[in-house]
């Protein structure tokens, strides 16, 4: 994976960027670690459209761990039933812890990766109480999945895609979503991202409804 180009701004080159540069090479497929790093690139953008400086407004390299290791957990690990995103944010903590990282940090990256498909970040007190940082990292992630040319710098997608082209585009993130999803149905509870592309995807599954799941063993 390139990790500059004289048409885009240069990725950090940090040791604990490095090392997360490495297990985005080495876990993800191609399709996914283009749009991470596509979701950093972007999210670099509407910083500097939205008048924000790297280093005296937000810290770079964390926003650049949060969109590489959003979809972590999509890599086809082990884990314990929970949801791609929650997983893959205490994956991604115990990546950081593994290697001294301040808890401070820690948790700005399990926030904005847990929290990167609940739409939070549209909340104006999230952003006021939240470090930029995490803001700026949803908000590229979202501009690469939902959003098009016109939310950049005129020609500024197509530098970057001529570096970490799409491939595919969203198909193989979905594809991704549901593959991980459907390995263990806990992965996709109701009102989940996951859970609602299955359900759209496959509606004879026979997903359970909130009403199959509420009142519990109450017989409300």
């Amino acid at each position: 994976m390139s990790r500059s180009s004289a048409a885009l701004p240069a990725l950090p080159s940090t040791p604990l960027a490095d090392a997360a540069d490495r297990l985005l090479a080495d876990t993800l497929s191609a399709p996914l670690r283009n749009h991470s790093i596509r979701g950093y690139l972007f999210g670099l953008a509407l910083a500097e459209r939205r008048g924000l400086c790297a280093g005296r407004d937000f810290d770079d390299e964390t926003m650049f761990l949060i969109c590489a290791l959003h979809d972590i957990a999509l890599s086809g690990a082990a884990d314990d039933g929970q949801r791609f995103e929650v997983h893959g944010a205490d994956r991604a903590a115990r990546f950081l812890e593994e290697r001294g990282v301040a808890d401070e940090r820690v948790d700005m990256v399990w926030d904005g990766i847990a929290a990167h498909t609940s739409g939070f970040v549209l909340s104006p007190v999230y952003r006021r109480r939240r470090p930029a940082a995490i803001s700026l990292a949803v908000d590229g992630i979202g501009v690469d999945v939902f959003g098009g040319p016109g939310d950049l710098p005129p020609g500024y997608a197509d530098r970057v895609h001529a570096v970490y082209p799409r491939l595919g585009g969203v198909r193989p993130l979905t594809d991704a979503i549901v593959a991980h999803a459907t390995d263990d149905p806990r992965r996709a509870p109701v009102g989940s991202l996951a859970g609602e592309i299955v359900r759209q995807r496959y509606p004879e599954s026979g997903a359970p409804t909130w009403d199959d799941m509420s009142g519990g063993g109450w017989g409300d």
